[in-house]
């Protein structure tokens, strides 16, 4: 019996020894992955402001060819998802995206036609922006995988693309990509609020891209 009490003590503490190695390895990367310095893209775009434990990256490194002040009108798609990804969890951000981006576009143009999801562009006579979002990558880690396994879930991250067209050519004026991440570390210590926050903060980097080429 003494010796069967022993051997479970060896293996429990095995157990704990491996867990502790391994939270400790996902500690390191997840620090690492908080000073990751901010990629920002050139001018006129602006630097967006990211959530608490974010890192923001904005790729687009082009301006619009022509400026979005110019359009009568302006028409906003729901955001579509990479068809590898397009699950329930990812349809409820990309619906989250979708309020939030609308929310905001609304201050700029008060009169912003949102065209709903599995419909086209209007042809109206005006000479329309048409603005499509679409999510080529997403992973944000869920709070009970936060729950159950802290930093071992990894970090969270996602890539955008934003298609602008002008309606009256039907050519693309600019096709920016802006990512977005946040590491284990913070989302573990945050339980999840952190993963969800680089919805909210990629948002802000489309909407300061928006703003600098009205």
């Amino acid at each position: 019996m003494q010796t069967t009490r022993n051997i479970r003590t060896g293996i429990t503490r095995t157990r704990n020894n491996l867990k502790f190695l391994a939270l400790a390895a996902a500690l390191m990367t997840g620090c690492a992955s908080d000073r990751t310095p901010t990629k920002a893209a050139p001018n006129p775009q602006a630097s967006a402001e990211t959530g608490a434990g974010s890192t923001d990256h904005q790729n687009a490194a082009k301006p619009s060819k022509i400026k979005f002040g110019e359009f009568k009108s302006v028409e906003l798609k729901a955001t579509e998802l990479n068809p590898g990804e397009n699950n329930e969890a990812n349809q409820e951000s990309a619906k989250t995206i979708d309020g939030i981006l609308v929310a905001d576009l609304k201050r700029i143009w008060p009169n912003l036609k949102v065209i709903p999801k599995g419909r086209e562009f209007s042809k109206s006579g005006q000479r329309t922006l048409q603005i499509a979002p679409r999510i080529t990558h997403i992973k944000i880690v869920s709070t009970s995988a936060r729950v159950w396994v802290g930093m071992l879930a990894g970090g969270s991250d996602m890539a955008m693309q934003v298609t602008y067209r002008d309606s009256a050519s039907g050519g693309v004026i600019a096709n920016p990509d802006f990512t977005q991440d946040s590491s284990a570390w913070t989302g573990a210590w945050t339980m999840s609020a952190t993963d969800k926050l680089i919805r909210d903060a990629i948002v802000q980097s489309i909407v300061s891209y928006t703003k600098a080429n009205k």
